[in-house]
C-alpha cells in the first residue's frame, strides 16, 4: 500500500477508497455521482494514472499507465511522459517513446535521441518512430531491417507494430515478408500493420479470422479490424457482438462500433464490469485471467464510447479492484468519458454562440 496521497474535497467513502488503491482493494459504499462531482472523480483518475506510472512492483503497470495517459488531454500529462523515458525498465521506455512521438512532444526530443542508442531493441525502435513524427526520417529505414533480421521476436514484433503507425504506404512490402515469420506473433502485428495500411488482403485475412470463432484469434482480428475505424466493418462488429460465444469477442465488437460512434454494445460492456456474467472458458485459461481480461476490454469499450452513464460503475470497478491493472484501465475510461463529455459541451456552447 503506498502509505501517503490527497484526495483534497473528496467525500469520506471515496477517500477511504484512493487510501486503499494499490493495496486490498475497497469495500466502501458504492459511489454516488449525484454526490462526487465529476471533476472531483476526474482528479481521482488521474491520481491513480500517476500511481500507475510510479508503481514499483510490476513495470507492465507502469508501461499501461504511460499508455493511459497519452490518451489524456491534460498538458501534465507531459511531465510524467517524459520521466518514463528514463525508467529503469525497456518496456516503459518503450511506452514512453511511443507516446510522445504520438503527441509530437518536441520537448522530449532531447531524451530522445539519447534513447536512440539504448541498450534495448525494443527503446531504439521507439525512439525511431518518435523522431520519425518530429519530422526526422534519416533512420525509419532502419525498422525494416528490425522486422526481418533481428534475432528477438519481440523486438520483430515491435517493428510491425510501429511501421503500421506510421502509415508508411511503402511498408506493405516488408510486412508481407514478416507474414512468413516463424513466430506467430509476429504474422499478427504484421497483419495489423497492414490492416491499417489499408491491404486488401489483409482485411480480407483478419475478416476471415474475425469469423473463425477461434478464442484468442477471433478476439485479435476484430481488435485489429477496430483500430482501423473504418465503417465497413459495421456489420460485421454488430454480428460479433450478438452472436460471438466468447465474451471478450463481444466486448471487442463493442469497442469497434463506439470507436465509430456507435453505442450497439454500451449496455452489454456495462453488465461486463460485474462479474457475473456467464461466460465460457478455453482449456488451460482459468476464470482469474479471463475475468482480468473481461475487465479491461469492458472498460476499453466503454472508454471508447463515451457514455457519461458509465462513469459510476467505472468508478466502483477503480475502487474496489486489487489488481493496478484494472485501476489503471478503468481510470483511462473515467477520463476518456469526462473528456468526451467536456468536447460535447463545448460543441453545443460554440452552435448556440455561448
Amino acid at each position: 500500500m503506498i502509505a501517503r496521497r490527497k484526495f483534497l474535497g473528496l467525500s469520506v467513502s471515496i477517500l477511504l477508497c484512493a487510501v486503499m488503491l494499490w493495496g486490498t482493494g475497497c469495500a466502501a459504499p458504492k459511489t454516488n455521482l449525484a454526490v462526487v462531482q465529476k471533476a472531483k472523480l476526474g482528479r481521482q483518475a488521474w491520481e491513480c494514472l500517476g500511481l500507475g506510472v510510479r508503481y514499483e512492483n510490476n513495470p507492465a503497470v507502469r508501461a499501461q499507465a504511460v499508455e493511459a495517459m497519452r490518451h489524456s488531454e491534460k498538458d501534465e500529462a507531459l511531465p510524467w511522459i517524459r520521466s518514463s523515458l528514463l525508467d529503469s525498465h525497456p518496456a516503459v521506455r518503450f511506452a514512453a517513446c511511443m507516446a510522445v512521438g504520438e503527441l509530437v512532444d518536441e520537448g522530449a526530443r532531447h531524451a530522445v535521441v539519447d534513447l536512440l542508442a539504448d541498450e534495448d531493441a525494443s527503446v531504439r525502435i521507439a525512439a525511431i518512430f518518435a523522431m520519425h513524427r518530429f519530422g526526422d526520417s534519416s533512420r525509419t529505414g532502419k525498422l525494416t531491417k528490425y522486422l526481418l533480421h533481428d534475432a528477438d521476436p519481440l523486438v520483430r514484433r515491435n517493428a510491425a507494430m510501429v511501421l503500421g503507425r506510421l502509415r508508411i504506404p511503402s511498408a506493405v512490402m516488408p510486412l508481407a515478408q514478416a507474414m512468413k515469420d516463424s513466430d506467430g506473433g509476429v504474422r499478427n502485428y504484421a497483419l495489423e500493420a497492414m490492416a491499417l495500411l489499408d491491404n486488401r488482403q489483409a482485411i480480407q485475412e483478419l475478416t476471415f479470422m474475425a469469423n473463425t470463432g477461434v478464442g484468442a484469434e477471433e478476439v485479435f482480428a476484430v481488435q485489429a479490424l477496430a483500430t482501423t475505424r473504418n465503417p465497413r466493418f459495421v456489420e460485421l462488429f454488430r454480428y460479433k457482438l450478438g452472436s460471438a460465444v466468447h465474451i471478450e469477442t463481444r466486448l471487442a465488437a463493442a469497442k469497434g462500433l463506439g470507436m465509430l460512434g456507435l453505442m450497439d454494445g454500451f449496455e452489454f460492456a456495462l453488465q461486463a464490469l460485474h462479474p457475473s456474467v456467464p461466460r465460457k472458458y478455453e482449456s488451460g485459461d482459468g476464470p482469474g485471467q479471463q475475468q482480468l481480461r473481461t475487465w479491461l476490454l469492458a472498460s476499453s469499450a466503454l472508454g471508447a464510447m463515451g457514455r457519461a452513464e458509465a462513469l459510476s460503475g467505472l468508478a466502483d470497478l477503480m475502487a474496489a479492484s486489487k489488481d493496478p491493472r484494472v485501476q489503471v484501465s478503468t481510470a483511462q475510461a473515467i477520463l476518456q468519458i469526462l473528456q468526451a463529455n467536456d468536447s460535447r459541451a463545448t460543441d453545443a456552447a460554440s452552435l448556440f454562440g455561448k
